[in-house]
């Protein structure tokens, strides 16, 4: 009986560890809450316009821009041409003043620094360079009720002998240094603020040449000269807003810088009369001008400008219009003439400079 058992326990422990070993080698059955085919992730793509300004990229940036540009300055008679005969003895001024001009001419400034993604901020050092020159002449008119005056002390002291010729040149050189710092806003992905400051430093000259001739063959010549070397603080913004497929955008900017630093003004004369008391050796006018002054400069320009993103860098075409002012910084002094112990009273002409033009723009990310 005891056999009996003991065999009958044998086969079914036998029988219950076959189905388990049978059981595990054959595949599982799918659970009820997994789906039998799995559902791939759906994969968004980025538009032509979702990182137009590549603005999670760190980059070093080149800017080259090309200028050209014309000055505006008052205060630059040098003579002042009769058109009807005087009235009497004396008179005052009767006619039309001939002044210095400026032409336009080229310049450039150019640009390179470093933008640090995702942080939004970049660092840069920017030259800009720029002289403009022009030259202009009158002759006296060919009536003989008529005159060329200067506004200057003619060749003869005496007032008795005209001017038969009058020329003006002058030439203007402008060099600015800036270290800006950068933060760039994106309120959208078709706008793009950058909001910057940093130190500026200029140094600006300026050059005026007179030249009189009488019908007596007596010359004089008047050299003019201001010189301002000076630095300070910038702070300024940029936007570009994009219009539409194809990469067009409106760019614009504006800065104001606010300068202090030393200006030097000269003014010197002389003449090759050589009349009784009078020393052709000696300048007629020989006046030295300094002082330390607080001068600003306003910036701004607008234009269309291209710009496209690439795998491996970005870049940018723009043209745009740009206006610069610099006040507290032209002036033209001028001095009565009288007893060499007598006073001499001073005239001050003083205006803005203002410089525009067409600027060019090539930029290059990478």
């Amino acid at each position: 009986m005891n056999l009996k058992i003991a065999l009958a326990l044998s086969c079914l422990t036998m029988f219950l560890y076959a189905n388990g070993t049978i059981g595990a080698n054959e595949p599982s059955s799918p659970s009820k809450d997994v789906p039998e085919h799995p559902v791939k992730e759906k994969v968004i793509t980025c538009s032509y316009d979702c990182d137009l300004f590549s603005k999670d990229t760190k980059i070093l940036f080149f800017n080259l821009e090309l200028l050209y540009w014309t000055v505006n300055e008052g205060a630059l008679d040098y003579a002042i041409k009769m058109k009807k005969p005087a009235w009497g003895t004396p008179t005052d001024a009767v006619g039309h003043y001939k002044r210095a001009e400026f032409g336009w001419d080229p310049g450039f400034r150019c640009n390179f620094g470093y933008f640090n993604a995702p942080h939004y901020w970049d660092a840069q050092l920017q030259y800009t360079y720029f002289y403009s020159a022009g030259s202009e002449n009158a002759h006296a008119p060919h009536e003989a009720s008529l005159f060329l005056n200067g506004t200057w002390p003619q060749p003869n002291p005496s007032g008795t002998v005209p001017l038969a010729h009058a020329d003006s040149s002058i030439n203007l050189m402008m060099n600015l240094i800036d270290l800006l710092v950068t933060r760039r806003f994106h309120p959208n992905p078709h706008l793009r603020f950058r909001i910057n400051g940093g130190t500026t430093i200029g140094w600006l000259r300026q050059n005026w040449e007179v030249n009189y001739r009488d019908t007596a063959g007596n010359k004089s010549h008047l050299h003019n000269q201001w010189h301002f070397t000076g630095a300070g603080i910038q702070f300024g913004g940029i936007f570009d807003w994009f219009l539409g497929k194809g990469g067009y955008y409106i760019t614009a900017g504006t800065a104001l810088s606010f300068l202090a630093g030393d200006y030097h003004n000269v003014s010197k004369q002389t003449s090759n009369f050589a009349g009784a008391g009078f020393n052709p050796a000696l300048p007629l006018r020989n006046a030295h001008y300094q002082d330390t002054r607080l001068v600003p400069h306003f910036r701004v320009y607008a234009g269309p400008s291209w710009q496209q993103s690439y795998k491996k860098f970005r870049t940018e075409i723009a043209l745009s219009y740009e206006l610069n002012i610099w006040a507290n910084l032209h002036e033209v002094i001028r001095s009565s003439s009288d007893a060499p112990t007598a006073p001499k009273l001073t005239t001050l002409d003083s205006g803005w400079i203002g410089i525009q033009g067409v600027t060019f723009r090539w930029n290059f990310d990478f």
